[in-house]
């Protein structure tokens, strides 16, 4: 005879296992994957969705502001902050519970504008709170049998987070500062920082592996030549610069120089394994290259592309092009006029990038200019992505002052715009021309319980600064300091 199990014992069953714990994720972008797994008890207590109403008078789309739910340590944030001002005085919410509950009570106390109070969400679901002081949310399961609190933050950014900051704190000595230097210049080679310093008679160098490590190890070298230190460049492998009369020297370690055999009245910048300069002859001024590809053929320059005191040059690599791209800012012509322009090479010629009709950038000489990052929010949605941006700032004006703005290009030098109030150059911050900014990785740490919406806890991660070196005065001193600056964002715990 078999033995069948009852009706009611499989239906039984079914109540048991349906009542198992299961995976709950709080309200979320449909890009989350964040799940928690909670016991019998917990769910029916357990909120999964917590959310603001749409309110444009507060902030736009202030719906779409994301909520985590810690239900083990029984709070509800939102990571990303909200801009510094939001008024949080007065917002509605919308919470979803896993199960029905018998009551869900904010508690209010220490708020800017509401008096202390309590608000049962389950009947005043339309009501207004106040976030600004301590809110509790308690609630009851249906039956009265559990109880949880949730502490609720609505977290406002205190500071600006799209904003450069240049810590007046963070400013150091230059590596290996002397009052009798005259000239100095920093280049990437490869994996390694090099520096020249020279005060007329005698050179040293300088090496290090990150921008900001504190001890540069020093020699002196002795120059067959007398170098013009403003042009030092370099590739992967080697350094280039030239002398006083011109001459074109390279160096694969710094210490050891050689004769290239050109002769260049400007070295414009490195360009993968080469570097690009221009020949005077008379009137005449050639576009070269060393070393020199057999089938290259030197040609005339435009009439206003500069002939000296351009920015550095940089070479940034994108979708749209085969080759990399080569972009130099400003300078001064044959005439000795001042230039604005942005000139790119494409690896085979030069040519005017910037749009005739975006007249942002003043006219400038030995401005400095570098890839760096900032934010646009996407549309509809209160997220941000990080944009690469081109940097340009200091700089000589014709008129013999010294440029403070900084000026941004998020499309490859075809459009500037001057930067707002919020990226701008500090007063305690001297000005300066023929400055380098080099920009280095450093390892940041989040302090404990630091609200992040990333898949794995993150406790560390990689944040690029500014460094700015040397540069000179107005009356063409050397100025003294590494300034080192960041994009505040940049700084926060990553979120996603």
């Amino acid at each position: 005879m078999t033995n069948k199990a009852p009706l009611y014992f499989l239906l039984a069953m079914v109540v048991i296992l349906s009542s198992l714990p299961m995976f709950v994720s709080c309200k979320k972008d449909k890009d989350d994957d964040d799940t928690f797994t909670y016991s019998t008890s917990q769910q029916t207590t357990l909120v999964k969705g917590f959310g603001l109403q749409s309110d444009a008078d507060v902030l736009a789309s202030l719906d779409s502001v994301h909520f985590t739910i810690d239900y083990d340590k029984g709070l509800i944030y939102n990571a990303d902050s909200l801009p510094v001002g939001t008024n949080i005085t007065k917002l509605k919410v919308i919470v979803e519970f896993l199960n029905t509950v018998n009551s869900a009570v904010f508690q209010i106390s220490g708020a800017k504008v509401q008096a202390d109070t309590a608000i049962n969400y389950t009947t005043s679901m339309s009501q207004s709170i106040d976030f600004s002081g301590k809110t509790l949310l308690k609630v009851t399961s249906a039956d009265q049998s559990q109880v949880k609190e949730y502490e609720i933050k609505v977290l406002v950014h205190k500071v600006k987070p799209d904003t450069l900051i240049w810590g007046q704190s963070w400013r150091r000595d230059l590596p290996g500062y002397s009052s009798d230097l005259t000239a100095y210049k920093v280049v990437e080679q490869g994996s390694l920082l090099r520096a020249i310093a020279y005060d007329g008679n005698h050179c040293r160098l300088l090496t290090a592996l990150t921008p900001y490590q504190e001890t540069w190890t020093e020699q002196e070298v002795s120059l067959p030549f007398i170098p013009k230190v403003n042009t030092l460049t370099a590739t992967f492998d080697n350094l280039y610069m030239l002398s006083s009369d011109d001459v074109l020297y390279t160096s694969t370690d710094g210490v050891d120089w050689t004769s290239c055999g050109v002769t260049w009245c400007a070295l414009l910048g490195a360009y993968e394994n080469k570097v690009l300069g221009v020949i005077s002859d008379g009137d005449t001024y050639i576009h070269d290259e060393y070393p020199r590809d057999p089938e290259f053929l030197g040609y005339e320059l435009d009439e206003d592309f500069p002939v000296a005191h351009s920015s550095d040059m940089i070479v940034v690599y994108n979708s749209w092009s085969v080759a990399p791209q080569a972009m130099i800012v400003g300078g001064i012509d044959r005439n000795g006029n001042f230039l604005k322009d942005t000139w790119g090479y494409d690896g085979n010629h030069w040519g005017k990038i910037n749009n005739i009709h975006s007249d942002v950038l003043p006219k400038l000489a030995d401005a400095t200019l570098f890839s760096y990052y900032t934010f646009k929010s996407l549309s509809g949605v209160r997220r941000y992505a990080r944009q690469s941006t081109w940097y340009l700032m200091g700089g000589r004006m014709a008129d013999g002052t010294l440029n403070s703005d900084i000026y941004l290009s998020n499309t490859k030098g075809v459009t500037w715009t001057e930067a707002d109030t919020t990226m701008v150059q500090p007063n305690f911050m001297p000005r300066f021309y023929g400055a380098q900014a080099i920009v280095g990785e450093e390892t940041l740490s989040a302090p404990s319980r630091m609200p992040s919406r990333a898949a794995a806890a993150m406790s560390t991660w990689n944040c690029p600064f500014i460094y700015l070196f040397g540069g000179y005065n107005v009356d063409g001193n050397l100025l003294p300091n590494v300034w080192r600056g960041v994009y505040n964002r940049l700084t926060n715990t990553p979120l996603y």
